[in-house]
């Protein structure tokens, strides 16, 4: 336990720090081994003399060519902010690991029941029954963040949208109003090929990703 006064962070909170800095780093030297021209015809991508620009969730990130650090902005690139560890990982492993026949199906369902996966799960993941509750006070905030990102309306539950990951990915969420018996509930369902695209572990930064930012856009 720190002393009175002490501000400093506990190890154990260093050492993550300090595994995500590492994994963003090593995400970061992958990407520079692979010419850059070759993900110019991705859908999404727009390769310019500095950066590759790649579509994520309807917004750009910016990608430099030399060092490979993401920029992310909202407002054209006004104003800036350098890309997180979930959006690192998560273009990065689009970029680098995408299979190269890779193409997005017809069918969605929860993670656990993505092809090859073998582990227990309901799709609900990260702080999803937080924008859920979100969502049930303001559903046209909530509708209005989805449209935002490139969401275009479904008929799935009470709220359903079909959301862009990237532009050759997509994923839907399905949202419940609550009732007096059940709170409002809030359902992340992925193509089922979306291991086509990306790794296993890189669906959950994806979640985690999406939620956050629907949650910005709602509290705007």
């Amino acid at each position: 336990m720190n002393r009175e006064g002490d501000t400093s962070l506990p190890v154990f909170a260093i050492i993550i720090m300090n595994n995500y800095d590492l994994m963003m780093e090593a995400a970061r030297k992958r990407f520079l081994t692979y010419d850059s021209a070759g993900f110019a015809d991705r859908p999404g991508v727009l390769d310019t003399e500095k950066y590759l620009e790649v579509t994520f969730f309807g917004e750009p990130l910016r990608i430099e060519k030399k060092t490979g650090h993401i920029t992310v902005s909202f407002d054209g690139f006004c104003h800036c902010r350098e890309g997180n560890f979930g959006e690192t990982l998560s273009v990065f492993d689009w970029l680098c690991d995408k299979k190269p026949n890779a193409s997005a199906s017809d069918e969605f369902c929860c993670v656990a029941s993505l092809p090859g996966v073998y582990v227990g799960g309901s799709g609900l993941a990260l702080n999803a029954d937080v924008l859920a509750a979100d969502a049930d006070r303001d559903p046209e905030g909530f509708q209005r963040a989805c449209l935002v990102l490139g969401g275009t309306r479904e008929a799935i539950g009470d709220l359903g949208f079909r959301m862009p990951v990237f532009q050759d990915l997509p994923m839907l969420l399905k949202f419940y109003f609550s009732d007096g018996e059940f709170p409002a509930a809030m359902t992340l369902l992925w193509n089922k090929n979306t291991l086509q695209f990306v790794r296993y572990e890189t669906v959950y930064y994806l979640a985690g990703c999406l939620l956050e930012r629907l949650r910005q856009l709602m509290a705007q």
